[in-house]
């Protein structure tokens, strides 16, 4: 179930949000690991608003490209 849509999240949420965005879109591998934090504490207190599979999946996400550009930089570095 859904949260209903009259239902606005509060700002703090959208700040942390766009901030879990940011670290992701600008692929800041150091803090990815507390953008996994939040969005496993976001799951937690609010488990109506991402579908178990979905969290899932963008979780393994996050660890499969956080472990890519780890390999990455480390093929970078040895170069």
């Amino acid at each position: 179930p859904r949260t209903p849509a009259s239902a606005s999240p509060s700002p703090w949420l959208r700040v942390a949000s766009a901030r879990v965005y940011a670290i992701v879109r600008s692929r800041d591998v150091q803090r990815f690991e507390a953008a996994m934090g939040f969005l496993d504490a976001i799951y937690r207190l609010l488990p109506g608003l991402v579908a178990a599979i979905k969290h899932m999946k963008i979780l393994f996400g996050l660890k499969t490209l956080k472990t890519r550009l780890l390999l990455e930089y480390e093929n970078a570095e040895s170069l």
